[in-house]
């Protein structure tokens, strides 16, 4: 039952909101956005076409989220200059209240409005600063950054005119906790805090009934703009760039247009883009092979990443250099103990002393990204080290990100993928050294396991607490967001 209903003042077809906590609607028949006051319905102007980005929810869909019922009402389209992603207005225990889901890296992120927090100046904040408000407690900005809406379907909890822009901090809490600071369109120092947290996506159960695009529903290829290439999807609904194994042109799959050129791969990865591997019980897709690299002391250095997926768990990385092969795993920057900073930091117990600092380039990628990748992009990285463990710090684009890496034997690698010991992925390695003792084959199957049981610790912890991103870039209208724009 309808709790408003007219016509749209733009076309005339019926307009009904369905919840109290709806202000606008979308109209379906033109576009028009519709506010809802005590004067009647008021026409804010045309919204443009949805664009057909990644998005495994849709309007009208139901499900639970960490046991909480909840349906998609409305959905809101935002750019800062990268190509457009979504943010969906939600109310949860069948209308009782609302707030935002937004999808980010494997996680999901669930916010409520929560008034009657004093915050920072927009203008005073930055990346790694810490705030505190009230109750919530103690967070850390990640990202500092606007947005502009361009376009918005169903309903919605507020005015959103196309092409207003939006001014944001997202901010991360030990916990799993999350918040964003919405400092809306920075007219009259109004705002507003949306808090809530980060899960894991095993947590949701969706119940599809809203339209999704035909498209989405039956390819299972990504069809590359520059040569028509069709590449199999290895990621759902959830990759923005693609870089083609047949051309070696990038992409954006969202707006089907090429970004970059580069000239094909002319050697296979060692880990082939769709081998699939199962480390400590936990299957994984290999979706991405990307090539980065730093100049130091003159010299050129380039290094190797393969990204890897799993729908309950998220995206971890391998990391291949001259010397070694290492699992990374992302670190919630709240977590991390930054009173040492630049010369040593400080994370679950222990301390890293700084190895070097260097500015990051992307060089090369292959398969599907989550984020909007570009060749040439650019982080500034530090890297903390302690034995075979290192702590890193990635800034870049107004964010900031950390991640903990481990060197893992080849041969860990190759028998959790199924390749051979002795191909490519294990040339130099040994000869270079790794930390790890290859005198005896019982101590470095004994400093196997414990890796291991390292890695299945923090991952665990990792995944319990909704993880953290990096890489990545982005914001949701009220709701926030941490990545894949």
């Amino acid at each position: 039952m309808a709790v408003a209903s007219g016509t749209c003042p733009s076309c005339g077809a019926p307009i009904e909101f369905g919840v109290g906590s709806s202000i606008a609607k979308v109209c379906e028949y033109c576009q028009a956005t519709v506010c809802r006051s005590d004067r009647g319905l008021e026409n804010l102007g045309k919204v443009a076409e949805i664009a057909n980005v990644p998005s495994l929810i849709a309007v009208g869909d139901s499900g639970t989220l960490s046991g909480r019922a909840f349906t998609v009402m409305g959905r809101v389209q935002l750019d800062h200059g990268a190509g457009p992603w979504d943010e969906y207005y939600v109310t949860f225990d069948h209308g009782a209240t609302w707030g935002w889901i937004a999808y980010a890296e494997g996680q999901w992120i669930v916010t409520s409005l929560a008034p009657g927090h004093a915050v920072p100046a927009y203008g005073s904040l930055a990346p790694e600063q810490d705030i505190t408000l009230g109750e919530l407690g103690s967070f850390r900005v990640s990202e500092v950054r606007q947005a502009t809406i361009v376009s918005a379907e169903g309903e919605l909890p507020a005015a959103v005119p196309p092409g207003a822009v939006r001014y944001y901090a997202d901010c991360f809490g030990i916990n799993n906790a999350y918040a964003t600071l919405d400092y809306g369109d920075m007219e009259g120092g109004g705002y507003e805090v949306f808090a809530g947290s980060v899960i894991a996506e095993t947590e949701l159960q969706v119940t599809q009934a809203g339209p999704r695009s035909t498209e989405r529903i039956k390819t299972k290829h990504i069809q590359c703009p520059n040569c028509g290439g069709e590449v199999p999807k290895l990621n759902g609904d959830r990759a923005t760039r693609l870089g083609c194994p047949y051309c070696g042109a990038v992409s954006d799959i969202t707006l089907q247009q090429v970004v970059a050129q580069q000239e094909k791969l002319m050697t296979t990865p060692d880990i082939p883009i769709g081998a699939t591997g199962s480390f400590d019980g936990v299957n994984y897709i290999c979706i991405a092979y990307m090539r980065r690299g730093s100049d130091y002391d003159g010299d050129h250095f380039s290094w190797e990443e393969y990204l890897l997926f799993s729908a309950g768990i998220g995206y971890r990385w391998l990391v291949k250099d001259e010397k070694s092969w290492v699992w990374s795993l992302p670190v919630n920057l709240a977590e991390v103990d930054m009173q040492g900073l630049p010369q040593h930091a400080g994370w679950s117990g222990k301390k890293y002393p700084i190895r070097n600092r260097s500015d990051a380039t992307i060089e090369y990628v292959l398969g599907e990204l989550y984020w909007k990748a570009a060749i040439g992009d650019r982080s500034q990285v530090l890297d903390f080290q302690k034995g075979v463990e290192t702590l890193s710090r990635e800034a870049g684009g107004g964010e900031v990100r950390w991640s903990y890496s481990a060197n893992v034997p080849w041969a860990v690698v190759a028998e959790g993928f199924q390749l051979d010991v002795d191909g490519p992925g294990g040339e130099f390695i040994q000869a270079a050294g790794t930390g790890w003792n290859e005198g005896e084959d019982g101590e470095l199957v004994s400093q196997v396991v414990v890796l291991i049981i390292i890695l299945v610790l923090l991952l665990v912890c990792c995944n319990s607490c909704g993880g953290c991103g990096y890489r990545s870039s982005g914001v949701y209208f009220g709701g926030g967001y941490y990545g894949g724009k």
